[in-house]
Formats: C-alpha cells, structure tokens, sequence
C-alpha cells in the first residue's frame, strides 16, 4: 500500500492511488491465455544470481548468519507480453524472478508472494524471508517464487526522465515515452503472475502477499478463480484502494494512529520523556521545526515534515520500534545531535514515499468514475481530523484528497472495480486493528468482496502481520493453513506478543 506523511498541517496525499479463461486445475498445468501460448512453452534458463539480482557481499554475510546458503537459488529472465490485453501486438519485456528451492525433502509446491509497495521489488521479498526464523516451516516445504513486477526494479524498469514536478505532466510524458507505463495495471502483473505459476509446472497458484499485494492476489483470485490455491491476503485492503475515498481512509488511519502514537507514551510505550502528548503539540512542533530545522552533522536539514514521516514510518514495525522513534524524537528537540543524526540516516532515502514507478501502477487502479460526491460524504460522516488541517471541512482541507490527477495517464482506470473469490476455495485474510496504512475496515470489506473467505483478526498495531514477529498466534495460524489447509476458526483473534 502507499505510504504517505504528514507535512504541516495538512497530509501530504500521493495518490498511489477482464475475464480470464480457467481450466480443470486438476489438469496438467496448461496457457491460460491461449492467445500467447508460445510464452508459457518458453525454456526458462535459470542460472546463479549475481548482484544485478541484489546478491552481494553484504547479503551472502547476512544469509550465512542466518543459516542460509545462496548456492542453490537460482534466477532468470522470462518473456512476458509488453500488453495481455493486445494479442495481435507481440511485443514483450522481461521479467525478473528469483526461485528459492525448499529446504526439506518433501515438497508441497511452489509460494509466490509480493511484499507491497506497490513498487516494492518481490526478489528482495523472498530474500529477506529467507532470513526469517518463524517463517522456516513455510520453507521447508515450499520452494519459493520472487518476481519484481513490470516496470519495477530490474524487471524492465520505467526510467522516465520528466523535469516537471507537476504530477499530470510527470504521468502524460512518462507514457508518452514508455509504452510501458500504459501496461502496468494490477491485471496485466496478475497475469505475469499466472504464467509463472504454469512455468513453475503448479497447478494451483499458492500465494502470501501483503498491504498492495493483496491487491494483486484478489485481482488473481478475480481473474483466475480456479486456479486459486492456498492464499493469505495480509493487512489486506478493498477494491477502492486507488480512490479518492480510499485515500482519505489511509490518510485518516494514519492520522490516528500518529496522534495515539505520541499520547500513549509513557503508557503503553515505556519512554522516560515523551516528546509530544497532544496533536495541538505535534501541529506546533511541525511548523516550528518546518521554519527552523534542526541539522544533522552532516548537514542534512530535520524539519518537521521529516521528523514526524520518521515518526509515521516507526507505526509499521513492532512495539519497539516506536520505543526508539519516541526516544529519538524527544532528543532531537532537545537538541541532542546523535538523535538528530539518526533520524536523518533513517530519512536518507525519502522516507516511505512511492515513486512515479508505484504512482502509476496506482493509477491504473483510479476508478473511471472517482466518485468525489461519496469522498465528500465520508468526509463528512468521518470527520476532518487536526492533523489533516481540521476540523473544519474547507477546499483546502478536501484538496489533497479530491485529486484526479492519475487521468493524465492514457490506460488509467483499466483496473478491475471490484473482486469475487473462488467459490470452492477459501482465502485467508489477515487485518490489524491498529494498521494506520491499510485500515482494518478495508480489510473486512475485501473479505466481502471476495465471499469465500476466513478472517483473522490481529488485536494490535502496525503493519503486516505474519511471519514479522508481531504474534506467535497469527504466525501459527498461518503456516497452519499454508502447509495444512487448515483455517483458523471463524471469529479468532489474536493478540500481540
């Protein structure tokens, strides 16, 4: 999902933001599109990876540590259509995937997975699960399948040289000059995703995926219903994730958990001096530091809309991450430079902001109709909070949320509207009830949206659930259903460690 901050006043809103054919899937694996069958009968040559696939010293340290060796994994470069929904156009780019074998003997198939973003790269996903303990039962019995998505990461990346800041210009150009950016949408990486799955010689597509990547499992489960295998959709979020309603939802999770942030400190987050308690205070110190920045050693300038996107990007982790961004923030007002310094090491790469990558696979997202009028009514019906410029509801306040920029880009739009699941296999959805960037309420309407599904609750805050050291509880229950089918009973919640 988007990540997004606050900057003065106001949230700072980057808008991030069809039928397919099915087979027996008790058929050997087969083309589900027809039309491009050469594609799923292309020899994959799959061959050691180098650093052009991120394996470097550092990581092969950091593997080792953990246990893991890189020997056996292996990477390729597979052909894809530069456009599914343009059979007489045989263009293609290529894809970057990386499979990671399972470890035990007995393999029960093959796990994709995509980490979020969108723009997030699915190779570095796989990578970094490699090194996680709780996950190991997962990969014991499951190879494992990273692709970075089109246009992602290395494969085939959008490289759009646009000088203009204004966002419209940014997307017309881009696509003027990147057929690329036309195709995408969340559908045309859903049916990447299937032609991997046939290459892969699976049947069934065994899927874990998270915040965005929810999306693109649902988008899988819509199009290819019977090919549907185990599926977990994690700290999930509906069909309207593009709109302008959708980004006023995140904005006010956001809002929320930010100020819960810094009023429970010294209660729920044992600091020793909370820095800030009341979002009258987080508004004053924002533009107060926004006019006079603190400076890191290196010179890099701390101003407010810094510090509190530090502070923002701290609610995706554990409890103890917050611990430190609470105590990091206190010494940096009170002008301890080693903090300061911190916080501008941790902001160096611009925080938790999408690029013009993940702003246009958005896009393809945006509803033709934005449906500003159902903005204006849950607006409305929510309230404008502080630390989006409210209370009051006034232009200023509505306009980062009424934004209809994404129609600059030709194809924006050609994304499904709405999901429908399998109606024989049941999904596994996953929400938080704390998670600022993709509100728990969303996840529960994707499970509606979808039908045939079991929702599990986690009791807590933060941001993706399984497998990152959250809840033994929701870990167990998930390897439980990745390795065994077995759903956890309906209604379960669980609780934080």
């Amino acid at each position: 999902m988007r990540r997004i901050g606050i900057g003065g006043a106001v949230l700072a809103i980057g808008l991030l933001a069809l039928s397919g054919c099915t087979a027996d899937p008790d058929d050997p694996p087969q083309p589900t599109n027809t039309e491009f069958g050469q594609l799923y009968t292309q020899s994959v040559d799959w061959g050691q990876c180098g650093e052009d696939f991120g394996v470097n010293g550092d990581l092969t340290a950091y593997l080792k540590a953990q246990g893991r060796s890189l020997d056996d994994i292996t990477c390729a470069m597979i052909e894809a259509p530069l456009d599914w929904e343009s059979p007489d156009n045989r263009e293609t780019i290529e894809l970057a995937v990386m499979h990671v074998p399972a470890t035990g003997p007995e393999k029960r198939g093959t796990l994709f997975g995509n980490p979020g973003g969108p723009g997030a790269s699915g190779i570095d996903y796989v990578l970094g699960m490699m090194g996680t303990p709780s996950f190991a039962p997962i990969l014991e019995q499951y190879d494992l399948i990273g692709f970075d998505p089109r246009g992602i990461g290395r494969s085939a990346p959008l490289r759009c040289d646009v000088e203009s800041t204004i966002r419209e210009v940014q997307l017309a150009v881009c696509a003027q000059h990147s057929p690329l950016a036309r195709t995408m949408g969340t559908s045309q990486v859903a049916r990447d995703m299937d032609l991997l799955r046939a290459l892969q010689g699976e049947r069934r597509l065994d899927y874990l995926g998270y915040s965005y990547g929810t999306i693109l499992g649902a988008t899988y489960a819509t199009l290819f219903p019977e090919r549907v295998g185990r599926m977990v959709l994690d700290s999930s979020i509906d069909s309207r994730w593009a709109s302008p309603s959708g980004s006023f939802a995140q904005a006010f999770a956001i809002s929320d958990q930010l100020a819960s942030l810094f009023r429970e400190c010294g209660a729920l987050y044992p600091v020793e001096v909370c820095p800030l308690t009341t979002e009258d205070d987080i508004l004053s110190m924002t533009q107060r530091l926004n006019e006079t920045p603190l400076v890191a050693t290196d010179g890099t300038q701390v101003n407010g809309e810094m510090l509190i996107g530090y502070a923002t990007n701290s609610l995706y982790g554990r409890d103890a991450g917050r611990v430190i961004a609470l105590e990091n923030i206190g010494g940096a007002l009170a002008g301890e430079q080693q903090q300061i310094d911190d916080i501008a090491k941790a902001m160096a790469g611009g925080g938790a902001a999408i690029d013009l990558s993940g702003l246009i696979v958005t896009c393809h997202s945006m509803p033709d109709d934005p449906d500003i009028v159902g903005l204006l009514a849950e607006i409305d019906s929510r309230g404008m909070p502080k630390l989006l410029g409210g209370p009051q509801i006034t232009d200023e306040t509505i306009a980062p949320f009424a934004d209809v920029s994404c129609g600059a880009l030709p194809g924006a739009g050609d994304d499904l509207e709405a999901f429908k699941g399998p109606v024989n296999t049941t999904i596994l959805i996953i929400g938080i009830t704390g998670d600022h960037a993709t509100p728990f309420e969303s996840g529960k309407n994707l499970a509606k949206e979808l039908g045939n599904t079991r929702f599990l609750t986690l009791e807590g805050h933060g941001h993706g659930a399984s497998y990152t050291g959250k809840s033994t509880c929701i870990d167990d229950a998930t390897t439980a259903f990745l390795l065994d089918g077995d759903l956890p009973p309906d209604g379960t919640v669980c609780q934080s460690d």
